[in-house]
């Protein structure tokens, strides 16, 4: 285990073992190559959690199993996504997606169903691809299938919470 400075939730240890890997960053942030997911604070059990960047402080995505707010979605991986991957079972396979949360107004939160985060739940390397075609969109809205009443209900369905092990704070 390590101590790494992060601005939003302060000092933390990591598990060596938990970080995932982006050989290529993620979009945007090409340099930055190492993240750890992480539960908010005094809340983990709502179906999100935070994708850290263990290299810089400042860097922190909001992330989302999206299958949790769209059971449909099914988006269709290239096979050399998964061969860089090295994910040869489907059951290696984890998806997640980048949330963005508009400052006071959460009930319009989108999430990027068009490039999601495609991680090997073996070797915890990852990849955000862009999908083609115009069945998902970059800013796909989360709560116009779910309603805000439903948010607490969905607890425990992240599935990459069981997947990818997830460093408590």
């Amino acid at each position: 285990m390590f101590k790494v400075y992060t601005k939003r939730f302060g000092e933390i240890e990591i598990e060596e073992e938990k970080i995932i890997r982006f050989p290529h960053g993620i979009l945007g942030f090409p340099g930055i190559k190492r993240y750890i997911v992480l539960n908010h604070l005094n809340k983990p059990d709502i179906p999100f959690k935070w994708l850290q960047a263990v290299d810089n402080p400042d860097l922190a995505f909001v992330i989302t199993d999206p299958v949790v707010f769209r059971p449909d979605y099914t988006p269709v991986i290239n096979q050399q996504d998964l061969k860089e991957l090295g994910i040869i079972n489907l059951s290696d396979r984890g998806i997640i997606a980048i949330v963005t949360i508009p400052q006071g107004n959460p009930e319009n939160m989108t999430a990027n169903l068009q490039g999601p985060i495609v991680v090997n739940l073996r070797t915890r390397e990852a990849k955000q691809i862009v999908l083609t075609g115009e069945e998902y969109q970059v800013r796909s809205p989360l709560l116009n299938n779910t309603s805000n009443a439903v948010l607490p209900r969905l607890n425990s369905k992240l599935s990459i919470t069981a997947a990818i092990p997830v460093m408590e704070k």
